[in-house]
């Protein structure tokens, strides 16, 4: 099975240093466009499925891949962002110190999700997506969670303590063979 990962177009948010979380949020007139560009840049693709994280951004991105394919599109939760808490709606450049230390710990009192549990969730998804039939997959989920799908295919188990970087560009895909 060829999975084709991507992170969704970019938003509003993204562009202006909001922290997203769980929050909806639309895509950019930007995001908009890189996300055309792509889609039509992976058009000849026989996409079987697609299968997108429940959130706006990454739905209105898989919309605009889908024009292309016409093809059923399931939204699966293990493909949500992470929880980011307390953090959610807040620029990242007007966290404290403090702040900071808390986001990078991602502690349960702040209502953040640990990257152990979101790597599980994305290992849950992965073992779930090999069994099927599909020769051809597109997923369209977030940062982390891509980055997570990549690990687990390549067989390489992340550093949960150096984890703040960021590994998928906005619209960019991915291809893996499972």
């Amino acid at each position: 099975m060829n999975l084709y990962v991507m992170r969704h177009g970019e938003t509003v948010w993204n562009k202006i240093g909001i922290i997203q979380g769980r929050r909806n949020n639309r895509l950019s007139k930007e995001g908009i466009e890189v996300t055309q560009k792509v889609a039509k840049q992976v058009k000849d693709i026989p996409f079987d499925v697609i299968i997108t994280s429940p959130l706006m951004r990454t739905v209105q991105t898989a919309n605009i891949v889908n024009q292309y394919h016409n093809v059923k599109l399931i939204k699966d939760d293990d493909l949500n962002e992470m929880e980011k808490g307390i953090f959610t709606g807040r620029k990242k450049n007007s966290l404290s110190e403090q702040e900071q230390i808390i986001k990078n710990a991602r502690l349960k009192s702040a209502g953040m999700e640990s990257y152990e549990e979101c790597f599980e969730r994305i290992k849950n998804f992965v073992n779930r997506i090999k069994v099927c039939k599909f020769k051809n997959v597109l997923i369209v989920t977030h940062d982390r969670c891509a980055t997570f799908i990549q690990n687990i295919v390549s067989g390489k188990k992340p550093d949960f303590s150096d984890l703040s970087g960021r590994d998928f560009k906005n619209s960019e895909i991915r291809e893996f063979t499972i």
